[in-house]
């Protein structure tokens, strides 16, 4: 038996099952979680209004299948600006080229999944009534593809998830919470070291830019907010 066994019967939603209720026992999320490997059914927590965002009608298969062929780094340099409005020198110290992938932080190597799990629940203790979902995914990151969630702006779903899986790879992030047009990510291995800062800084940026907007100032600014940071939220105008 897993702890899918014991829950209550959910409603559907296109791919997704969603609790009927508010979730007010993150040891549920927890369980849910740590077993998502084996399971094969992964939890995410929907923000307010979240479920506007998940067609009602969605084939995951297509969406998963186009996700294995893609390339977080081809995605991230397709969406890196070469300039931007808000500040003449936004992009430095790079310019209009997208420098690469910030590589793994050391302590991303060195996770248990009991850690990095343990990172979501900290995240999820956000003081905000979310529904439960379940996604037949086995990693969180596949879960805006598996379920065709169209909050990012017109974003390609599946690059969206290409994007977290890497960052699920190198940082222990986490996707927690989907709003309307939000995603928040908890991320148990954080960048320390300046230039790895600087590197995810123009990394959020090609990945959405509103939110980098909502930072006015340089790269060399949102980095410094980036530093030991366990919790990177994303939202879309």
């Amino acid at each position: 038996m897993t702890i899918l066994d014991t829950l209550p019967t959910p409603t559907t939603h296109g791919a997704m099952r969603v609790g009927r209720a508010p979730l007010d026992d993150l040891d549920v999320y927890r369980r849910l979680l740590l077993e998502a490997p084996r399971t094969g059914s992964c939890p995410v927590l929907l923000g307010a209004h979240g479920l506007a965002s998940v067609p009602g009608r969605w084939d995951p298969a297509p969406a998963l299948a186009a996700l294995e062929r893609c390339d977080a780094a081809a995605v991230l340099a397709r969406g890196y600006p070469t300039d931007c409005l808000h500040h003449r020198d936004c992009l430095a110290p790079f310019g209009g080229t997208f420098p690469g992938l910030a590589p793994a932080t050391t302590g991303a190597a060195l996770l248990m999944p009991e850690e990095v799990v343990e990172s979501a629940v900290e995240e999820a203790l956000l003081p905000c009534e979310s529904l439960l979902g379940l996604v037949p995914v086995a990693r969180p990151a596949d879960v805006p593809a598996a379920v065709g969630w169209s909050g990012a702006g017109g974003t390609d779903v599946v690059a969206l998830s290409a994007v977290l899986r890497s960052w699920e790879d190198r940082f222990g992030a986490v996707l927690v919470r989907m709003g309307r047009a939000t995603l928040d990510v908890a991320v148990a291995a954080p960048p320390w070291v300046g230039s790895e800062c600087l590197a995810i800084a123009a990394e959020h940026f090609a990945f959405c830019d509103d939110t980098f907007g909502g930072n006015p100032g340089t790269l060399r600014d949102y980095a410094n907010l980036l530093r030991g940071r366990t919790r990177w939220s994303f939202w879309w105008d």
